[in-house]
């Protein structure tokens, strides 16, 4: 089946952009990339609305001012995590770990000696997909559950650089296949469940609204027993990264799956609301979340 133009010429412009990045310093590549990204979020009109719109219902004590200033933010960071996504692929395990300080890792310890892999759940925050990286430098398996792009050029360019750094993938169409697989061989899936999940999903309270979140974790979780643990990549300055693992959600089966379901779901949940709060431009506000 012969690819489109659109598809080939952006598989082109991701080529151009990662020989950019690649060439420009570390230092200047973070500069670039957000400067990037907040020409592109003046451009965008359509997600800065919606950015703006999900601020304000969020955070309806912040001031129209201070809600753009979190939008530019937004898109800053945006503009930074894409570059350096462009870069992984020049990233050697110790230079991951030297851009990273850390809390928690003995969380991480602690579910590997179980032997059983582990659920980690993340969200679009920082940059989540070095926070993949930090994990497999630190010398532990990890499988990501992604997406597939639309543009399959693109998506094998993104898997590559995924790949670059050790990282595997595991499908959403095969999700729960792969999920079990990769488990059963002790290692850990880091899965994003911070997006709309539709009638499938599950309805939890997020900034005080009830929203759709996926349910496959936390049924996993209660089918196979493993550990779920949270985490998140904290942007700091001068490019530079706090990785912190908030540690197992502890969960005890009721027999009533769809309450168990639901408590895990809304623990994970709550758990990342608490560093959005915290640090509320470096989460993807662009995205449509609630959708009554």
């Amino acid at each position: 089946m012969a690819v489109p133009l659109r598809y080939r010429l952006e598989w082109a412009a991701l080529w151009l952009l990662k020989l950019k990045a690649n060439i420009l310093p570390e230092s200047w590549a973070g500069s670039v990339g957000g400067s990037t990204g907040r020409v592109v979020g003046r451009i965008w009109g359509r997600r800065r609305r919606i950015a703006r719109g999900n601020l304000a219902r969020a955070f309806p004590e912040i001031p129209p001012p201070e809600i753009n200033r979190i939008v530019r933010g937004v898109f800053d960071n945006l503009g930074r995590t894409a570059f350096e996504i462009l870069r992984l692929g020049r990233e050697r395990p110790e230079m991951i770990l030297g851009r990273f300080d850390a809390e928690g890792t003995e969380h991480l310890a602690q579910a590997a000696a179980q032997g059983h892999g582990a659920l980690l759940m993340t969200g679009h925050f920082g940059n989540w997909e070095l926070l993949g990286a930090w994990v497999r430098a630190l010398g532990y398996p990890l499988d990501v559950v992604v997406k597939p792009a639309r543009n399959p050029l693109a998506d094998r360019f993104y898997n590559a650089q995924r790949a670059r750094v050790g990282v595997g993938i595991i499908h959403t169409q095969v999700a729960t296949r792969g999920i079990v697989r990769a488990l059963q061989a002790g290692r850990f899936v880091a899965i994003l469940a911070d997006q709309y999940a539709g009638e499938d999903g599950v309805e939890v309270e997020f900034f005080g609204r009830m929203v759709s979140t996926p349910r496959g974790p936390a049924t996993l979780a209660l089918r196979l027993g493993c550990s779920i643990l949270t985490g998140v990549s904290i942007r700091q300055p001068h490019g530079r990264f706090l990785a912190k693992i908030d540690g197992p959600v502890v969960y005890q089966p009721t027999g009533d799956v769809e309450r168990d379901v639901f408590a895990i779901t809304q623990e994970f949940t709550r758990r990342l609301e608490n560093h959005i709060r915290r640090y509320p431009d470096q989460w993807l506000w662009t995205h449509r979340r609630w959708r009554d």
